[in-house]
């Protein structure tokens, strides 16, 4: 079987799924065996080293922290550095997961992120959410149309650690999954992967 036919049924299985802000334990552990027994043999310089970032995304999407951090701390290339950070803000050691969006840099999977934050926006009622102190921290991170990850990364420490505002938690997790989605896919194609790894929208 052919990496995109492997991976397109695994991530069919975890794709859809919204991985909590503060994962506490897997979603599924026979997920993680499949993801780990995707063979990346045959992949070589740069592509092997996207291989490996699709399944550190993959065991994120399967809120398996410490499967991904295995993978993730050995890939040295801004995809690595950008999951690696996505684990340490999911395991709240959010100082940690600073350092690491500060070594992934300016990622071209960013753009997609924007474009479906903006739209994500565009349908949000802020009426409901009844705290100003969030509020004004987001808009202040949105302000200039930028979405810095690290300015995000704030965002979720403040609701899991001070906010927990149910509505506020509902759009972090939906905004957490559209990054997630457009770095899986970037590593994805760049493996050498072929089509869409997501369902037309």
């Amino acid at each position: 079987m052919s990496w995109t036919e492997s991976l397109g049924r695994i991530a069919a299985q975890l794709t859809s799924h919204r991985p909590s802000l503060y994962p506490t334990e897997e979603l599924d552990d026979l997920a993680d065996l499949k993801i780990s027994k995707l063979s990346t043999d045959g992949f070589e310089g740069e592509r092997r080293s996207f291989a490996l970032a699709v399944k550190a995304g993959l065991h994120l999407f399967n809120e398996s922290l410490d499967h991904s951090h295995n993978l993730s701390q050995d890939i040295h290339t801004p995809e690595g550095s950008y999951w690696h950070a996505i684990m340490h803000r999911m395991e709240g050691d959010y100082p940690n997961a600073d350092y690491w969006f500060r070594m992934a840099g300016g990622h071209p999977a960013h753009q997609e992120w924007s474009d479906r934050i903006r739209e994500r926006l565009a349908a949000f009622v802020w009426d409901d959410i009844g705290n100003p102190s969030f509020r004004a921290a987001f808009e202040q991170w949105s302000a200039d149309g930028r979405f810095e990850p690290a300015g995000f990364n704030r965002l979720i420490e403040m609701q899991v650690t001070r906010t927990r505002n149910e509505r506020v938690e509902q759009l972090l997790i939906e905004l957490q999954w559209e990054e997630m989605r457009a770095l899986l896919q970037h590593c994805y194609a760049l493996s050498g992967g072929g089509g869409d790894l997501f369902e037309p929208r």
